[in-house]
């Protein structure tokens, strides 16, 4: 769902013609992805919202733990938060949008890969150990079973301000073109 959110941000912009006026305002590059992320980041949350529906449903029918839910959601904010900046980086690199996209969707599966991985190291253990703290599926686990661990927030929400950074450069490095 990411790719498709994001794919339009910058490069519909560029393709379009009316990323000059925008780059030529009264502002900075990184305003224009900090307002392109929060933009997309709200609509996020919001294609989220309504599963709380369920949540509420369940708690009306049996008695239910909210805590795990609340993490759970927690690590989705923080996933799409990372992903998110994926997403804008990859739309400033490309013209096309479905090319972003694709950007996108391959950065993705490369950071979902880091855990599998992980799993077939065996001999280096220090090599192992930094793989395990970049395993996105460990820390979605941890969030699904009510586990709030501060390295995780750290992480996803560093990367994808690394992210954000780098779409910012980008767009930088394109205005002098």
């Amino acid at each position: 769902m990411i790719p498709v959110i994001t794919m339009r941000l910058i490069s519909e912009e560029r393709r379009s013609g009316t990323i000059e006026p925008l780059l030529t305002s009264p502002i900075t590059e990184g305003q224009v992805i900090a307002g392109k992320f929060v933009a997309a980041l709200v609509f996020y949350v919001i294609l989220w919202l309504p599963t709380i529906i369920y949540v509420l449903i369940l708690k009306h029918y049996t008695a239910i733990d909210l805590g795990p839910v609340a993490s759970g959601y927690l690590g989705v904010l923080l996933l799409g938060v990372l992903f998110l900046g994926v997403g804008i980086f990859t739309s400033t690199l490309a013209k096309n949008q479905l090319i972003a996209a694709v950007f996108a969707f391959a950065a993705m599966v490369i950071l979902f890969s880091i855990g599998l991985i992980q799993q077939l190291l065996v001999s280096s253990s220090a090599l192992r150990g930094i793989l395990g703290y970049m395993n996105l599926w460990t820390q979605m686990d941890d969030f699904a079973r009510g586990i709030v661990d501060t390295r995780h927030i750290v992480y996803q929400l560093s990367v994808g301000l690394m992210f954000l950074y780098f779409a910012t450069k980008s767009l930088e490095v394109k205005k002098w073109r």
